[in-house]
C-alpha cells in the first residue's frame, strides 16, 4: 500500500478477506490502513466474525456495507497528513452494479480513489509456514484418494458415480469439501481437459483421467493421474510415456528464479521435439492456495519470476481427438534449488479393474 501511495485499501472477494482476517463468511469486505483492520459483515455473522477474526475490528451493518464505507474511510484517512489521501478499491472483485453504487458515495465524501487489482492476490502467492502445513495435509488427503481408487471396481460404472464416491471418501477422511468439481473422463471424453463427470460408462481398455483435490483450513490441493482399464494401443502408450517424461523434466526445472514462461517452454519445447505440441492445449500450471486457481499462471504469456514458497501445479497433458487424453499433475512448493512435491504419488501407468 505504501508503494502504491494508498492511505486505505478496500478489499473484496471471499479468499482475500479470509486471507487478511481469517473470516470465512460469504458476506464480507475489509478495509486496511497502516493502523486499522476493519471487517464489514452483517448480523448473521456476528459471533462467527468475533471467533474467526479477533484481530479485526468488526463492523456490523444492517443496510449495505457500501453505505457505511465512504464515511468510515473519510474518518480513517482524515489524519493521514496528505492533502488528498488516496483510497484503493479492489477492482478484481467489483461488479459494475456495485461500483455504480459505490463511486458516487466516494465522490460525495470527497475521497480520492484509485482502482487497484491483485494487490492482495500478489501477497497470497508466497505461502507462510502455517499455509504450507495446511497444504501438505490437503495434498496427503488427495493422494490417499488414489490409493482408495485402486481398491475399487470402476469398469461398468459411470464417471459421475466414481466422482461422487471419491468426493465422499475425501470428506470422510477430513477434507472440508472438494477443492473444485472433480474430473473423471473416460475414453475419448478424456480429450476434453475440463470434462465434467457424466453418465458415460467406464469401459475396459480405456484411459481415464482423474483430477481431484482436497481442502484443509481453506487451502486446496490439486492432483491429476491418468489410469488404464486394460491394455491400450501403442499410440496411447507412447503418448502416456511422453507426458510422464515431460512432467518429470518440468518438475526438475521448477525452482526460484525461473520465469513462468520459461518453465512452460521446458514442457512445450519437449512436446514440439516429438511433433505433438499442438496436442498440449493449456498452460503448464497455475498457483494454488485459498483458491485452486490463483497466481502465478505458468504459461508462455507470463513473465513473472517464480519465488520461494510459491505453490504451483505442473500438469502437462496431451489430448488426442476421438482417442483420449493424458494428464499428470502435481502440486509443488518452489524452493531455491528445486521443487518440493506435495502430491507425491506414482506416475507410471497404473491399471484399474
Amino acid at each position: 500500500m505504501a508503494a502504491e501511495g494508498l492511505a486505505a485499501l478496500v478489499v473484496l472477494g471471499e479468499a482475500n478477506c479470509r486471507y487478511l482476517t481469517g473470516f470465512t463468511g460469504d458476506a464480507a469486505s475489509v478495509c486496511v490502513t497502516d493502523k486499522e483492520l476493519l471487517l464489514f459483515t452483517d448480523a448473521r455473522f456476528t459471533i462467527q466474525a468475533q471467533q474467526q477474526a479477533p484481530l479485526a475490528q468488526t463492523v456490523i451493518f444492517q443496510a449495505g456495507a457500501d453505505d457505511l464505507l465512504p464515511g468510515i474511510l473519510a474518518d480513517l484517512t482524515s489524519g493521514e497528513g496528505a492533502a488528498e489521501p488516496i483510497v484503493g478499491i479492489d477492482s478484481g472483485h467489483l461488479t459494475v452494479k456495485r461500483w455504480g453504487h459505490l463511486r458516487p458515495s466516494l465522490e460525495e465524501a470527497k475521497l480520492e480513489w484509485r482502482l487497484i487489482d491483485e494487490l492482495v492476490e500478489n501477497c497470497r502467492q508466497m505461502k507462510f509456514d502455517d499455509e504450507l502445513a495446511a497444504m501438505r495435509v490437503s495434498a496427503a488427503l488427495a493422494t490417499r484418494a488414489y490409493d482408495y481408487l485402486e481398491s475399487q471396481a470402476v469398469i461398468g460404472r459411470t464417471e459421475r458415480e466414481i466422482s461422487l464416491q471419491l468426493e465422499m471418501f475425501l470428506r470422510n477422511e477430513g477434507s472440508e469439501g472438494v477443492a473444485f468439481p472433480f474430473i473423471v473422463a473416460a475414453g475419448m471424453r478424456g480429450a476434453m481437459p475440463h470434462a465434467e463427470p457424466s453418465g458415460a460408462t467406464i469401459e475396459a481398455g480405456q484411459l481415464v483421467v482423474f483430477d481431484l483435490g482436497a481442502r484443509v483450513d481453506g487451502y486446496a490441493s490439486d492432483v491429476t493421474r491418468t489410469f488404464a482399464t486394460g491394455p491400450i494401443d501403442d499410440e496411447l502408450l507412447r503418448a502416456y510415456k511422453l507426458v510422464q517424461e515431460v512432467q518429470a523434466i518440468a518438475v526438475e526445472a521448477a525452482k526460484a528464479g525461473i520465469s513462468c514462461k520459461d518453465l512452460d517452454a521446458v514442457a512445450r519445447d519437449h512436446f514440439a521435439e516429438a511433433g505433438v505440441d499442438s496436442l498440449f492445449v493449456h498452460s503448464l500450471g497455475h498457483g494454488v492456495g485459498l483458491e485452486v486457481h490463483e497466481g502465478p499462471t505458468i504459461s508462455h504469456k507470463c513473465d513473472q519470476v517464480l519465488q520461494q514458497e510459491m505453490v504451483i501445479t505442473i500438469e502437462p497433458g496431451l489430448y488426442l481427438p476421438e482417442r483420449g487424453g493424458i494428464r499428470i499433475e502435481d502440486t509443488v512448493v518452489i524452493q531455491e534449488n528445486g521443487a518440493e512435491i506435495l502430491t507425491d504419488w506414482p506416475r507410471e501407468l497404473r491399471f484399474l479393474h
